[in-house]
C-alpha cells in the first residue's frame, strides 16, 4: 500500500490556510503533519518532519517563501514544493528553482489536485519511518525568540506542554517553542514516549515513578525536575521500560 505524502502548509492568511487543509483533508494520498504562519517556522519543521510536499505562499512574513523553501532543501533535498501566491509576476522565479508548480490565489480545488499529480510520479513510497525521522539525525531544530536552536536529542529529558507554551528541558538548559507538544511527538521517535497529554519524556533517563493516591510522578536520573504520567498510561509505560 502506498504510503500518504507528508505535507506542510506555510500560509500566514488564515482563510487561505484553511482552504488549502479543507481540500488536502480530501486528498487520499496526502496527510498533513505540520501547519506554519512564516518563513522560520516553515524551516524549523521541514527540518524536524523532513516532509515530502510544502504548500508555501510565496509573501510570508519574518522570511519570505522563496527564501524558506532554498534554506529547506539545503536539509531536505528530495522537499518538493508549490508556492501559492496573490501575484503571478514571481512564477519564472519560482519554476528557476525547481517548483512543482505556482498557484495563483484565489485557490481552486481542482487546481491544487492538479498541482499535486505533479508530485506523485517523482516521490519514493518505499521511505520508511526510520528515514524520515529526526531520530536518525540526532538534532532538532527549535525556533526560540532570538534564534533557531539546534539540540542534540540525545540530551532532552522531557518535553512539557504549560498553557500555549512547549518547554523542552535538557540537560543542561530548559528552552521555550511555540511547536505544539503533538508536533514533537511525531518528530520524535525511538526512546520518546507521551505518557501524558502535556508530557513527552525520553525512556533513557527515567529513574523513579512514585504515585501519591490517583497521581504519578516520573523522576529522572541526576535531574531536579520530574514529568507526570497518566493512570491510562502508566501500565504502556512500564511495558515500554521493560524493552
Amino acid at each position: 500500500m502506498m504510503k500518504k505524502r507528508k505535507v506542510i502548509i506555510a500560509e500566514d492568511d488564515t482563510n487561505s490556510s484553511e482552504i488549502l487543509q479543507e481540500f488536502l483533508k480530501k486528498a487520499a494520498d496526502f496527510e498533513i503533519v505540520g501547519v506554519v504562519e512564516n518563513g522560520e517556522e516553515l524551516i524549523e519543521l521541514n527540518f524536524n518532519l523532513k516532509p515530502d510536499v510544502a504548500l508555501v505562499d510565496i509573501g510570508l512574513p519574518v522570511l519570505d517563501g522563496m527564501k524558506a523553501v532554498k534554506e529547506c532543501i539545503k536539509t531536505n533535498p528530495s522537499l518538493q514544493y508549490i508556492f501559492t501566491t496573490a501575484y503571478e509576476e514571481f512564477a519564472v522565479e519560482a519554476f528557476d528553482i525547481s517548483a512543482v508548480d505556482y498557484i495563483v490565489k484565489p485557490i481552486k480545488k481542482i487546481r491544487l489536485y492538479e498541482a499535486l499529480e505533479k508530485i506523485k510520479p517523482s516521490i519514493s513510497s518505499e521511505k520508511s519511518p526510520a528515514e524520515s525521522s529526526v531520530s536518525k539525525n540526532k538534532k532538532l531544530i527549535v525556533k526560540t525568540s532570538t534564534a533557531l536552536q539546534v539540540i542534540d536529542t540525545d540530551t532532552i529529558v522531557f518535553i512539557e506542554k504549560m498553557n500555549r507554551k512547549t518547554f523542552i528541558h535538557t540537560r543542561e538548559t530548559t528552552y521555550e517553542s511555540n511547536e505544539t507538544l503533538e508536533n514533537y511527538s511525531k518528530m520524535l521517535k525511538d526512546n520518546f514516549f507521551s505518557s501524558h497529554r502535556s508530557f513527552l519524556i525520553n525512556l533513557n533517563f527515567v529513574s523513579q515513578i512514585i504515585s501519591d493516591g490517583e497521581t504519578y510522578f516520573i523522576y529522572f536520573q541526576d535531574f531536579s525536575k520530574y514529568a507526570h504520567v497518566s493512570k491510562l498510561k502508566y501500565l504502556e509505560l512500564v511495558e515500554r521500560l521493560k524493552q
